[in-house]
């Protein structure tokens, strides 16, 4: 890559070189808000952006000054690409070992496309003037200066006219314009500038500097009183920086004469200097740079931090100069790509030679290509058979065209199955010798397992799970769900595969490539590929973050929006090894065996006070889908002319056990929620964040909840029943119904309120007493609702609520209206719960309702939950015992560790109010809740579990007593048993039931 050799550099050279890398790099940080501190800041703040847009200018009549004295090759633009790929591989690899949680696919596509993927407006700026100098060259040879100077100067004033400034310089596309730039450098370059002009060059750049430094704040104040006086009709009416902009030619003038008093030692740098700088536009423009450099801390000053990284991306800048200039030139691929361009004659022609060269190159690797094509088809297939109808349901109330979807947001995960489909291809054919064979095999895996899916999905609406492979050993009990006629199909399928195989191999046969240890070192590279999923879920891994980057993002909340967005392949390795809890050091079967024994006795002393037997009273756990008392919001008030929404639920505070329960999720998770309730295990223990009922429950053929303890047990939700695997989970709860729509079971008295699509909470109740009343004897039913649900689309007609919300976090019209909407929501949830209160007191049965909101609605944004953790964490809950309970032994109302609970303590609550025994198990439940601290997720984000007192105020783990560490001890291994242990507990006699 180097020229013929030249002198050193003088002093003044190298001085003027370091100062303009220093101005350049100092662009990566923004000083914005630091000058606007300072006095004059209103005009000091606009500084940093127009250095941005003087360097704009700048760098290519730089540039075109250079390459001023003759007319350059094609060649010239291949090795700015060459140097630009190069460094964006340095800058990317040192970013992504530095943040590798920021890893994605997307951004090295960008690194070997830096012009496509508008990486730097400078660098395709400078590839674009390349390309375009030679024709430059011969045009302003052609005509005289005087010519010269009308056309660029027309040209710079036609384009600030036609554009008004409105070019931001964002995308590759824009590099088109510093052509102008690059032309005006060329032609400077060669052009005398006697002493008077260049003395007005200098007073009208100073006078210029001036203008666009008073100007710009001065019509930014302009728009701002227009916009607030109602005579702007919108904030890009106009735009208020038309003189700090790369077309303004206030910034021309300015930025001219700067490069007429440097001109001298700017014409004498050579292109080895220009090529020095591609790394410094990089490094400057790059869209990764400012995060990175922010990353490390040198000192406690942001200032001084800041020149610190500078110099040191200085250093960095000529070190990658001299290695560059040592060693590009011996890789073999650039020299190959400098040697084509280089003996071409003009653009057309290198264009012409690089596409025969990569013909060639694509016809003697057909085979290859054409196989990842096909893997890449199947890989799509196998994502597109597991769509609805080609529809892929991306929220509750909205679906997607697949085929739009898949191409527009999961093209790298498509690649990353197809990465996989590769693997599986190179071992089947060092194994079998036989090209056909193994793609065949590779095929008809793919759409076979992509099609089995289908069929679980529909049949129980879940995937297959790594934990059910052994079930395939029971066929029996399979082909009775599957079908004969689709058994019937497959083996016609399989014949006919067989045939297509034996016609391709004897047909057309494709010989063995590379020799056997070729082979199978590609194999044993592919089998090392396959153990890679092993660490998939390993937060804060590289193969964690490598996995995630391309798009494989399993949220473990709904499987079947999981498998249609990652396919059937990658859906299946996500859940080769979850990450569930780190195993206590005492974990064993004997430590359960210990711990019901403790706890039997603790659970005999409960039961010599209470007096009821669980199983002949009816419980309703009612989780009433995002309900919060609006009253508890950040900084909401209500008009007081409007009615207060909840009165009646505020009014069980006198008549029932009433409080306050903290959330383990913001704006999602119900099933989370749910899963505390029934299990009285918590989602703070877990390492990572997860969904027990996906990830958690199916690892068990049956799973203990407080459901056990009756003879029926039931669940109602008057909504879509397979989210969240609920019916499959349901049955290993051992429920003996589930009502939902599309069940056998009928949802009836289905009511939507105005023009929401959810069945309303009077459905849910009325399908709730239904249940109620459909047995005699006690039972168990979990009742969810779905009226509240998001969005809240303005749904209701004559909302009382509307124009009266305000507060500091209900500036946005539409935020006020979506509470409005969500106010008027809760209004018929508390009419409907009043009525479903009123309906069970008139039952002669004893009656207990657990009610709780399951979290926030998804309404504020969740950069809040900072600053009002545990409020925006909190919903209301009560827990009432009918009138016929309560002259049958139950409490009214608990009064003692109440406030901040979690769904966890609902069981052992519901235990104490209705006077009910309790076993081992929820004996243990018991102590947790009346000795601890509520035990929620950490709301700070962080790993590990959370402990919030009854006044919302965080605790200390450290500072519980010794017995509070052994009763956590016990609490934790109990659940690391039943969620990623081997189940002890159910072998335990009497812990559980």
């Amino acid at each position: 890559m180097n020229e013929k050799k030249k002198s050193s550099l003088t002093a003044w050279q190298i001085i003027c070189l370091l100062v303009a890398t220093f101005f350049m790099l100092v662009q990566i940080f923004s000083f914005s808000g630091s000058l606007a501190r300072f006095p004059l800041g209103s005009l000091l703040r606009f500084i940093p952006k127009m250095a941005e847009n003087a360097t704009l200018i700048l760098v290519p009549m730089v540039f075109g000054a250079v390459y001023s004295k003759r007319k350059v090759k094609t060649t010239e633009a291949v090795r700015y690409w060459i140097l630009a790929v190069c460094t964006l591989v340095i800058l990317y690899l040192v970013y992504f070992f530095r943040l590798p949680g920021r890893f994605n696919m997307w951004k090295v596509w960008g690194v070997f496309f830096p012009v496509l993927t508008s990486t730097s407006v400078l660098l395709s700026g400078s590839i674009f003037s390349m390309l375009a100098q030679p024709y430059l060259y011969e045009l302003q040879s052609r005509i005289t200066e005087k010519q010269n100077w009308l056309l660029l100067s027309a040209l710079t004033l036609v384009g600030f006219a036609t554009s008004a400034g409105t070019m931001m310089f964002d995308y590759s596309i824009y590099g088109v314009y510093l052509i102008l730039y690059f032309a005006w450098g060329m032609f400077l370059a060669k052009t005398k500038i006697n002493s008077k002009a260049f003395s007005l060059t200098i007073f009208t750049g100073i006078i210029s500097f001036f203008v666009v430094l008073v100007g710009v704040p001065g019509f930014n104040g302009v728009y701002w009183y227009q916009l607030l006086s109602g005579r702007a009709g919108s904030f890009d009416s106009w735009n208020r920086d038309f003189l700090n902009n790369p077309t303004s030619p206030a910034m021309f003038l300015m930025v001219l004469a700067v490069f007429l008093i440097f001109k001298k030692v700017i014409v004498s740098y050579t292109r080895r200097e220009m090529r020095y700088f591609i790394p410094v536009i990089i490094f400057m423009q790059a869209p990764v740079t400012g995060g990175l450099l922010r990353s490390f801390r040198f000192t406690s000053s942001a200032g001084l931090n800041k020149f610190i990284m500078i110099i040191i991306m200085m250093l960095v800048s000529l070190l990658l100069a001299r290695l560059y200039g040592k060693y590009l030139n011996r890789i073999r691929l650039f020299r190959s790509m400098i040697f084509t361009a280089d003996k071409s004659q003009n653009l057309a022609e290198a264009v012409e030679k690089a596409w025969g060269g990569f013909t060639a190159w694509v016809i003697e690797h057909r085979v290859q290509l054409l196989t990842w094509t096909w893997f890449y088809i199947l890989s799509f297939i196998s994502f597109l058979i597991e769509s609805d109808n080609l529809r892929i349901q991306i929220s509750t109330a909205s679906d997607i065209n697949a085929v739009v979807f898949l191409l527009g947001t999961r093209f790298f995960a498509i690649v990353l199955t197809t990465i996989f489909l590769d693997a599986m291809f190179t071992i089947f054919y060092f194994v079998t010798t036989r090209y056909w064979t193994s793609n065949v095999l590779v095929s008809v895996i793919t759409i076979g397992w992509a099609v089995a899916n289908k069929v679980k999905l529909n049949l129980r609406g879940e995937p297959i799970y790594p934990t059910e492979i052994s079930e395939a050993a029971n066929f029996k009990t399979l082909i009775p769900m599957i079908g004969t006629t689709l058994l019937i199909v497959v083996a016609i399928a399989l014949i006919a595969v067989i045939a297509l195989d034996i016609f391709l191999e004897v047909k057309f046969p494709i010989k063995k490539k590379g020799s056997w240890r070729h082979r199978g070192f590609w194999a044993l590279a592919s089998l090392v590929l396959f153990l890679t999923p092993l660490r998939f879920n390993h937060d804060g891994g590289i193969i964690y973050h490598i996995s995630r980057g391309f798009d494989n993002k399993q949220s473990f909340r709904n499987p079947e929006r999981d498998i249609q967005i990652n396919g059937p392949v990658l859906n299946f390795l996500n859940y080769i090894d979850l990450q569930i809890m780190d195993k206590p050091a005492n974990y064993s079967q004997s430590t359960i065996n210990h711990l019901n024994e403790k706890y039997s006795k603790i659970a005999d002393e409960i039961n010599k006070t209470r007096k009821n037997t669980l199983k002949n009273q009816t419980i309703v756990f009612n989780l009433s889908e995002s309900f919060v008392d609006p009253y508890t919001f950040p900084t909401i008030k209500i008009d007081s002319s409007a009615p207060n929404p909840v009165k009646f639920i505020q009014s069980m505070k006198a008549r029932s056990t009433y409080g306050n329960m903290l959330s383990a999720g913001y704006g999602g998770g119900t099933a989370n929620m749910e899963w505390e309730t029934l299990t009285g295990l918590n989602m703070g223990m877990f390492r990572t964040t997860l969904t027990p009922y996906v990830q958690v429950v199916p690892r068990y053929k049956y799973y203990p909840t407080i459901g056990m303890n009756f003879d029926y047990k039931s669940a109602v939700h008057p909504f879509i029943g397979t989210y969240y695997s609920r019916v499959e989970d349901y049955n290993r709860f051992k429920f003996n119904k589930f009502a939902y729509v599309g069940s056998k079971y009928k949802i009836i008295d289905q009511r939507k309120l105005g023009s929401s699509s959810y069945n309303s909470d009077f459905t849910t109740y009325a399908n709730g007493l239904k249940q109620i009343n459909d047995r005699k004897g006690g039972q168990f039913i979990n009742l969810i609702s779905i009226q509240n649900h998001m969005p809240y689309n303005n749904w209701y007609p004559k909302n009382e609520y509307m124009g009266k919300i305000s507060g500091e976090l209900f500036k946005s019209g539409a935020v006020k209206e979506q509470m409005a909407t969500y106010i008027k929501g809760v209004q018929y949830t508390d009419q409907a719960v009043k009525k479903f209160i009123g309906q069970i007191d008139k039952i002669k049965k004893p009656i207990t309702v657990v009610f709780y909101g399951d979290h926030y609605p998804s309404i504020l944004s969740q950069s809040y939950t900072s600053q009002y953790p545990v409020q925006m964490h909190s919903t209301r809950y009560f827990i009432y015992s009918n009138k016929y309970a309560r002259e049958h032994g139950a409490k009214s109302k608990l009064t003692k560790n109440t406030n901040y609970v979690n769904t966890s303590d609902f069981i052992a609550m519901m235990l104490e109010q209705t006077n009910s025994k309790v076993t081992p198990y929820q004996a243990l439940l018991t102590e947790v809740h009346k000795k601890l601290p509520a035990i929620t997720i950490n709301y700070a984000g962080e790993k590990g579990f959370e402990l919030i007192n009854e006044k919302g105020h965080q605790v200390d783990p450290k500072s519980l007593t010794s017995e509070q560490q052994a009763l956590l001890n016990d609490y934790e291994t109990v659940q690391y048993d039943m969620t990623a242990g081997e189940a002890y507990g159910l072998k335990a006699k009497g812990f559980y039931r």
